[in-house]
């Protein structure tokens, strides 16, 4: 990976994961800036090959996250930070990324019901529906309004911890 390639990842996951705790958002500016540069830097790099690579890592995280959202469980903001990571990184590297965010997201969600004091009722809930399935009833049972479980996190943090870990195991 390029310095400059290097670079703008960490700047654009850092500015994302201090805008994301602070306002519950991602700056498109942020992203584009990412998109643009993982364009410019990889194709300068590799010639063709490197704008391959540089939209074919954007494509796959896009679609990486893109079901997440389509579904309520994750922000715009998240996955065009996944896509912009991409870009940069290039498509084995987003995917692994995409994989180590969703692990990571998750201990870091069950650290924040715990820190809430959710954690009693999350586990109450996933019990019920872990008896729905034995009885060949599956159900989704909600979190209660209020419930730790319900609520959000910025997950920046998680997109930021799953590619950096990504980067230093490649």
């Amino acid at each position: 990976m390029s310095a400059v390639a290097l670079a703008t990842l960490l700047a654009g996951l850092g500015i994302s994961v201090i805008t994301d705790l602070a306002t519950n958002r991602i700056p498109n500016v942020v992203v584009f800036c990412m998109i643009i540069t993982g364009l410019i830097a990889n194709s300068w790099v590799g010639h063709w090959d490197g704008l391959v690579l540089a939209l074919s890592g954007l494509l796959v995280g896009l679609v990486s996250f893109l079901p997440f959202y389509l579904f309520g469980g994750m922000g715009a903001g998240d996955v065009k930070l996944l896509a912009a990571v991409g870009a940069v990184i290039g498509p084995n590297l987003a995917f692994l990324a995409a994989i180590l965010t969703i692990l990571c997201g998750g201990a870091i969600a069950i650290a924040y019901i715990t820190l809430k004091g959710g954690l009693p009722q999350m586990l109450s809930r996933y019990g019920s529906m872990l008896l729905c399935l034995v009885a060949r009833q599956p159900q989704y049972i909600p979190p209660a309004p209020g419930e730790a479980a319900g609520l959000r996190f910025p997950y920046a943090i998680a997109i930021a911890v799953g590619t950096t870990l990504a980067v230093i195991v490649s």
